[in-house]
Parts: structure tokens; sequence; C-alpha cells
């Protein structure tokens, strides 16, 4: 990489301005389930007038218009108005130039793709690309729902006295999902994520018997908010009930929970290999909108 390019890149990447605003939720709102990250905290910034350390605006290089938005926090997301290669080359020397490498690169597969393949020899290797994830949402209430199964208490909020069952349940989630014990790598910080989200009402939880013991059965956050679209995380179905319709039971009650506390477009992404997962949602009435990739570090 020449030092011309990365002059250019770092006018192509600047911090977000209070006027680009308007322009910026407006690149967000043609796609707002892909763009729902960046756009919850450009919500926040407009709703405040205090715009986040991590927004940041993507100008073209040429005609200095603002054509994205990157959210860089604990994962970096990148929304682009088109595939501009020029765009893109100088988009990536800029994020290396100006942004710390991530835990995670997240996003629309097109866009998170084309920068991993140019960001991967300054931040490589990677511990793990995911590189097909369907993305899904659903605008209305559920469909094919079981209901409330039998011997298992109706979904509801988390709240702070669930904190101690709940935790095992997240941290097991955790490991299948990302490959590795949040609770061995920064305890501190995970346990105040699940408290945050249980506390913004975000967390929702539902409890039955195992084995004659009560326990958390079925468990999902919502991760994110914004423009009409609540991101649901980390689902969980206790192993031993899986495939007995706890799964579904458990959604179609989220999605009519969601839409009452949150937002009315409830969407997820799921990794393209898990098709019992895949099938699942599309039984409660979710439907493929795009696909999303996730480059882990």
């Amino acid at each position: 990489m020449t030092d011309a390019l990365l002059r250019r890149g770092h006018e192509v990447l600047a911090p977000l301005q209070r006027r680009d605003l308007n322009r910026a939720m407006a690149l967000c709102a043609r796609d707002p389930v892909a763009s729902v990250v960046p756009a919850m905290h450009l919500e926040m910034a407009s709703a405040t007038g205090v715009i986040p350390t991590g927004l940041w605006a993507v100008h073209h290089p040429r005609t200095r218009t603002l054509v994205g938005v990157v959210f860089s926090g604990a994962n970096l997301t990148a929304v682009l108005a088109d595939d501009d290669d020029g765009v893109r080359a100088e988009l990536a020397a800029a994020i290396i130039e100006r942004l710390a490498r991530p835990a995670a690169l997240v996003g629309d597969a097109s866009v998170t793709l084309d920068l991993w393949g140019r960001l991967e020899p300054w931040w490589g290797p990677a511990r793990q690309v995911r590189a097909q994830q369907v993305s899904m949402a659903l605008s209305t209430e559920a469909t094919g729902g079981a209901g409330v199964l039998e011997g298992i208490e109706p979904l509801r909020r988390t709240v702070m006295s669930d904190f101690d069952a709940l935790l095992p349940a997240a941290v097991h989630m955790f490991i299948g999902e990302v490959g590795y014990d949040p609770l061995q790598h920064g305890r501190e910080a995970y346990e105040d994520r699940v408290r945050h989200l249980i506390r913004r009402g975000r967390s929702y939880v539902q409890y039955g018997r195992v084995t004659g013991e009560r326990t958390v059965v079925f468990k999902a956050e919502v991760g994110v908010v914004g423009m009409g679209v609540a991101q649901v995380q980390g689902v969980w179905v206790h192993p031993q009930l899986r495939g007995q319709g706890v799964g579904r039971s458990g959604m179609a009650q989220l999605v009519h929970q969601i839409r009452s506390d949150h937002a009315r477009t409830v969407s997820l992404y799921v990794n393209d290999f898990n098709e019992a997962a895949i099938r699942m949602y599309e039984a409660v009435g979710f439907q493929r909108v795009g696909m999303f990739s996730t480059v882990m570090f």
C-alpha cells in the first residue's frame, strides 16, 4: 500500500458529522435489515445530537459525496451505496490506517467479503470466516407457532433474578456459535453485556423441566434495534429438548413480544449449513431477504 493511497484513504473515511446524518440515514433506509447496526447508532445520534466515536462517514474519493457509513465498535459493519471498486479499495486503505482490528467484520455478504479480501494481508489470518449466513426477516405475526408446550412456561422478558440461571445457557450458546468460552476471555465484559440486555428489556427467557429440574429451556436477545428493525441474537434451546418443537414455540412467542416491545420487523441471520434452524425459522414465518458474512478474529 503506497503512501499516496493511504493519504487518499484518510480523506475517504472521516468521523461522521451532524451534517451527514440525513444522507447516512437515507443510505441505511435502502436496506434497514442489512443496515440495522449503523442505523441504530445513527438514530441515537439524531435524537441526542451526539455522534458516537464509532460512526464514520465514507466519502467518494473524487466527488467527496457521502457514499457509505461504517460503524466500528466491538464489530465493524459497513454500508455502501454501490459497488464502486475504487471506493472500496480506498475505504480498505483508510480502515487499515485509521481503525483498530475489531473482534469481527459483520454485515452484508457482498460488502463484508469484498472488504475482507482487501484487509486480509494486514488483519489476517481470520480465526473463522462464515461466508454464507442467511439473513431472514418477518414483518407480521408469526405463523405456524405451536403455542406454549405442555410443561414449559410462557416466554417472558428476563429479569435480573434470572441472571444465575440464564448465564450458563448464554455461555453454552456462545461457545457453540463463536467457538470459545467467554468466561475465560473477558468474563466481566461478557457478564456486563448479559446484564445490560436484561436491564434494557431486550433479553427473553423460557423455563421448563429437564430431568425433573426447573431450568432455562429457551432464550434469545434483541441485540440491535434501528429503523423499525429488531435483530434477534443468541437463540438457544436446551440440548435435551431440541427437535421437540421448543425452538419453534419459543420463536413464535418471541416474535409477538418483540413486535409489541421493540420493532415491527424482526430479523436474524443464521449459518447456511444450519438447516434445522433455517427450517424452524421458516416454519414460524421468517423469509430469506439476503446474505450476511462474518469474519472472526
